[in-house]
This record gives C-alpha cells, sequence and structure tokens, in this order.
C-alpha cells in the first residue's frame, strides 16, 4: 500500500523526536541517538526541510529580560463570509506591517474552531503598544470581527515544549 504524502519515514520520525528538544545538536549526536548513519540524518534533516516537515530553528529566549511583555488577541469572526478582499490581507501579511510600525514582534498568529476563531500571541514593549496594536486590527479587519479580547500573559510555564528555568516565579501569580 503506498504511504499517503503527510506520512514519514520511521527514520524521519527517529530524527524528529531527537532533535525536537534540541535542534543544535550535531548529526554526530544525533546519530547516537537514532542508531542511524550520520549520513542518512544529514539526508534526512535536508529533505524534512526541503518538504516543510521543519520549518525552522528557533533558540527560546526570556522576553521580559529583554523588555518585552507577552499578549494575546482573540478575535471572533462575524459570519460575514470571506472574501477576497480579507484573503489578500491575511496572504499579504498586512498586520505584521501594521505591527511592526507599532513597535510589535507577532509571535504567532492562528486560526481555529470554538469560542474565537484567530488568536494573534504577540510582544510589546507595555500594554500602551498592546492596545494600540489590538485597535489597529480592529480597524484593519472591522467588517470580519465580531469581539476582541486582549490577555496580558503572566507567565510561561512552559514554551515551545521547555520548561520554564524560573518556575519558582510562578508562586508571584498564584
Amino acid at each position: 500500500m503506498a504511504k499517503s504524502k503527510k506520512e514519514i519515514s520511521s527514520n524521519a520520525r527517529k530524527i524528529l523526536d531527537a532533535i525536537e528538544g534540541n535542534a543544535w545538536q550535531s548529526s554526530i549526536e544525533i546519530s547516537e541517538k537514532t542508531g542511524l548513519s550520520r549520513q542518512t540524518v544529514q539526508k534526512t534533516i535536508r529533505k524534512l526541510e526541503k518538504e516543510h516537515v521543519i520549518w525552522g530553528y528557533q533558540v527560546i529566549v526570556d522576553e521580559e529580560k529583554k523588555g518585552f511583555s507577552n499578549y494575546l488577541v482573540l478575535i471572533k469572526r462575524t459570519i460575514k463570509p470571506i472574501d477576497e478582499n480579507l484573503a489578500d490581507k491575511i496572504i499579504s501579511r498586512k498586520i505584521e506591517e501594521t505591527a511592526s510600525n507599532i513597535g510589535v514582534i507577532i509571535v504567532t498568529s492562528l486560526y481555529c474552531h470554538g469560542s474565537y476563531d484567530w488568536i494573534i500571541s504577540f510582544m510589546a514593549t507595555d500594554i500602551r503598544h498592546a492596545k494600540r496594536f489590538t485597535e489597529q486590527v480592529k480597524t484593519t479587519y472591522s467588517e470580519y470581527i465580531a469581539d476582541v479580547q486582549l490577555l496580558d500573559i503572566l507567565f510561561f510555564v512552559k514554551k515551545q515544549g521547555f520548561l520554564n528555568p524560573d518556575i519558582d516565579k510562578l508562586k508571584e501569580f498564584v
């Protein structure tokens, strides 16, 4: 039976499992963990990157120590159908340009089903900038937005799969 396009090989799965916790390890280290040859590891990783199974590599930073706070915008859509105008705004990533002009950095933007339809995770230097960005989102997509909620993230317990090394500080928030 032919594999579906979404299925990946067992070698690829082993490699992904090995690098998800530490993407910066060498192919020799990955080889030792997986039992695969270094060449197989390198070839498979290149293939996974080309096929966009691996989107990229990232360092996890404590943004607060860089002077940023983290926020979420929860957006509920109206029942108005999505037209080409909205699709173009989304595809052109107009909201990222708007964010950049305000000094906001979008971390994650996702569409979902549930009480809210669009969630944007972002960083701003303060609540004033966060509110300004939220107002720009409302203005840019006004005809499609029924409700917007701005949340100030107080503490990351876990981020990108890593437990916060300052977990003891959580006691300040509970």
